[in-house]
């Protein structure tokens, strides 16, 4: 009877291993506890709120309220790795990355005292300023993975923040009237600066490496060296433009969605 028994236990074994085998090799794992490379692309809008202009022309600087940026679009993508640390920090993978992103607040015609002047007659004069904005930084990640499955140990979705420091730049072209963009860029009259950034998002997985997300961020940078036309006196039809500086703090909001496409580095 002994004898039965261990033949039987014996083909039972013989005949489940390549069962159990072909349903590991049909699951779509993203195994427990390795690195998770991930890149990704980006699209969203800008939303800048800072409104103040001083103006270093002159023997004494001069501050301008509602300088306007406009609310634009922006893209931008990123590339980075989380790291599957979360049984030694209370539940939480760390991750770092780096990120670019470019948008394009421009000073719509025509700010008083900022890029046109007021008539006598009540209209203004002046021209839109051209502004283009890029950053480019690397930023350190936290997030919880949630809805932890044997098909998703890295978590089926997260919650995640971040804090990073990069080149903040601010290019601007006075006396323009189309707006800047890719097959309009600004070549000259560029100024960077050091930007901090903040943000948090979610991200969930759509299929077995490719996931969507939402994120919010805030950057901010301090620019010495803005341009544009404060009178609106650069003459029409020429590249002779009339150019005043001016010093700003830049704020802005940025809502970004996008798909990214995770990988699995086994040890």
């Amino acid at each position: 009877m002994k004898t039965r028994i261990s033949a039987m236990i014996c083909l039972l074994c013989i005949l489940g291993y390549p069962l159990s085998a072909s349903a590991e090799d049909e699951l779509p794992t993203i195994s427990s506890g390795t690195i998770e490379p991930y890149l990704s692309f980006m699209a969203g809008v800008a939303m800048p709120f800072s409104q103040d202009a001083t103006f270093t022309n002159g023997t004494l600087p001069r501050v301008e309220k509602d300088v306007d940026y406009q609310m634009k679009q922006t893209i931008g993508g990123n590339a980075g790795v989380w790291f599957p640390t979360r049984n030694k920090l209370a539940g939480f993978d760390v991750g770092v990355e780096v990120a670019g992103f470019v948008w394009y607040p421009d000073i719509a015609c025509c700010r008083n005292g900022v890029n046109g002047t007021l008539n006598p007659d009540g209209s203004f004069e002046g021209t839109t300023t051209e502004t283009q904005g890029i950053y480019i930084g690397s930023n350190f990640l936290i997030r919880r993975p949630m809805g932890i499955s044997e098909a998703y140990p890295n978590g089926r979705w997260h919650p995640y923040v971040g804090v990073g420091v990069g080149a903040h730049q601010i290019a601007q072209r006075p006396g323009g009237f189309r707006g800047a963009g890719f097959q309009n860029a600004i070549a000259d009259q560029r100024n960077t600066a050091p930007g901090f950034l903040a943000m948090g998002g979610v991200k969930a997985h759509l299929f077995k490496y490719v996931a969507a997300f939402v994120e919010a961020k805030y950057v901010h940078a301090f620019h010495d060296e803005l341009a544009t036309d404060r009178f609106g006196a650069s003459p029409v039809g020429t590249n002779e433009l009339v150019i005043d500086n001016y010093e700003s703090t830049i704020r802005t909001i940025f809502v970004h969605a996008g798909l990214s496409l995770h990988f699995d580095i086994k040890p």
